[in-house]
């Protein structure tokens, strides 16, 4: 059975996940989320996290026998017995596909609502109105891209990350494609929207690009290049 130490910061949703596995499951779970076991923004910067966990993220586990993992699925998977994973292939299956849905076509549009009451982001007075206040339509406009690219997930990650407030807002984002070129134009189904964006490619030695997938990566760092204060990200995989 597995057994281990979760780290994160208090009342994270996504940490909760390998809590209920766990529970259901009956793993050994110790949860390090306030001082001084863990301390957001400062533990998980020391070089002996980053050691186990070179991107910084939480949640991230670490079994008392030193496997270490991050991704909050990748660890409830774990945390889970056969019971909660599907003990054949079909249900196993089915299990990933109710897991893949709830990111995709669930978390999206459920964070408008949830994530003002967690204090994750501004409380917008407007989220009931039928028409999307100004606020809202860069978040929605990248949501609706990633929604219409789900051919293209195989292929591609990126973080993407809305800055700045109301009627001040852009967005930016990494991606990681297969190749060394421009994915969306390589197939008709993969040409969303990407024209209305500026690209330009990396230097993967250059020191822009180490800090700039830290920061991308982590959502948290002084984002120099964009000169407005992080707002919400997004992940597409």
């Amino acid at each position: 059975m597995a057994a281990g130490t979760l780290y994160t910061y208090p009342e994270n949703w996504r940490a909760f996940k390998a809590q209920i596995a766990a529970q259901y499951s009956g793993a050994r779970l110790k949860v390090a989320s306030n001082p001084p076991a863990f301390t957001f923004g400062q533990t998980n910067r020391t070089p002996a996290f980053l050691n186990n966990f070179p991107l910084g993220k939480v949640p991230a586990f670490q079994g008392d026998d030193g496997f270490c993992l991050f991704e909050s699925n990748a660890i409830a998977h774990y945390l889970s017995n056969d019971a909660l994973r599907g003990n054949t292939p079909q249900a196993a299956a089915q299990v990933l596909q109710w897991v893949s849905f709830a990111d995709s076509e669930i978390i999206p549009p459920a964070s408008a609502w949830v994530f003002p009451t967690l204090g994750i982001m501004q409380f917008n007075k407007q989220v009931c109105s039928s028409a999307p206040t100004i606020h809202q339509m860069p978040s929605l406009l990248l949501t609706g891209m990633f929604q219409r690219l789900d051919k293209l997930r195989k292929n591609a990650f990126a973080s993407v990350i809305l800055f700045g407030t109301n009627n001040d807002s852009s967005i930016s984002g990494i991606w990681v494609f297969r190749g060394q070129d421009l994915a969306f134009t390589l197939s008709e189904d993969w040409q969303i929207d990407y024209e209305s964006y500026d690209w330009r490619k990396l230097a993967p030695d250059s020191e822009e690009c180490k800090t700039m997938v830290k920061e991308y990566f982590a959502w948290e760092g002084d984002f120099k290049h964009v000169g407005k204060a992080f707002n919400q990200g997004k992940i597409f995989k």
